[in-house]
């Protein structure tokens, strides 16, 4: 796949499989994407910002009221210009979070505002949580 010139928000949830967004990541890379990854809190319990921004060359971001971003707005101005929001892992709890509209930490907020920019999801989690 050819993914010259998109811009995509890698999104990384709470689970073991965050080890693999890294692979993800610089696969996208290698395809031509530029990926800016937003993490929740709990991804950063299994693979740290600092391991994502050395590989993807740009900032990480995990909380909505980040100062780095000039008017406190990183929900809205992450989405613009983006190609696709990919979020991989997608947990349980953002998947539920999510499909009600619930919109309490970056990456849920970014997904609830993003207007017309395509949400993609890759959920992981064990096959008991997935049957519930």
């Amino acid at each position: 796949m050819d993914l010259s010139g998109k811009r995509i928000i890698l999104g990384l949830t709470g689970g073991i499989a965050c080890y693999k967004s890294a692979e993800l990541l610089r696969r996208m890379q290698d395809q031509g994407a530029t990926v800016d990854v937003v993490m929740t809190e709990a991804a950063t319990r299994f693979i740290t910002p600092a391991t994502l921004q050395a590989l993807s060359g740009r900032p990480v971001w995990v909380d909505a009221w980040d100062e780095r971003m000039d008017n406190r707005m990183a929900h809205i101005n992450l989405t613009r210009g983006a190609d696709a929001v990919l979020v991989a892992p997608a947990s349980t709890d953002f998947l539920a979070r999510t499909a009600h509209g619930l919109a309490d930490d970056l990456l849920t907020t970014l997904c609830v505002a993003r207007g017309a920019v395509p949400l993609l999801v890759a959920p992981a989690m064990n096959h008991e949580m997935w049957t519930h």
